[in-house]
């Protein structure tokens, strides 16, 4: 990323530069290790969303993304699509790539698990279903990064997220 010094990773982490080189080999490293704490938070919304089902886990999932967009606490945009356009021989991109589909993975995960449950549509293809929460989570980051608060605040977001959801829960009866 494009002005990231080691002495500004150093400031921000609270340690000395020479600190840094104990646990990094490079500038690279330290990018590398901070893309993926941003994917560990991630992964941990989502293997730790609370609920009893697989669709409550969804909807959770959601709404912890919403809160956390609306209330711009996240801290996971900005860096994230910094790494995305990074050049590709530093390695950010492709990494950013390979966790964000170790994200589907889990999301899919989650949507067999809801199958099983008999609570999503047996004829729901997994891996769209957890692409298309992909989706909704770019489009709250996108309208975040564009400061277009009101996909957030006018609930325009959790209407696109709460309309997939029926389409694809098994209506209780």
């Amino acid at each position: 990323m494009q002005g990231t010094t080691t002495a500004r990773i150093a400031a921000a982490a609270g340690v000395s530069e020479p600190t840094l080189y104990t646990y990094f080999e490079n500038r690279q490293d330290m990018l590398l290790a901070a893309l993926d704490v941003l994917f560990d938070r991630a992964e941990d919304t989502i293997t730790l969303a609370p609920g009893g089902d697989a669709v409550e886990r969804l909807r959770n999932i959601g709404q912890r993304h919403t809160g956390e967009t609306g209330a711009r606490r996240f801290g996971f945009v900005s860096p994230l699509f910094e790494f995305i356009i990074a050049p590709h021989e530093t390695g950010l991109r492709e990494r950013a790539r390979d966790r964000g589909r170790a994200v589907v993975d889990l999301l899919q995960t989650l949507f067999e698990q809801g199958k099983v449950e008999g609570r999503i549509r047996p004829d729901i293809d997994s891996r769209r279903a957890a692409w298309r929460v992909m989706a909704f989570f770019w489009f709250e980051d996108i309208s975040s990064l564009q400061d277009m608060a009101e996909v957030v605040s006018e609930g325009i977001s959790t209407e696109f997220f709460d309309e997939f959801l029926e389409q694809i829960v098994v209506p209780q009866s």
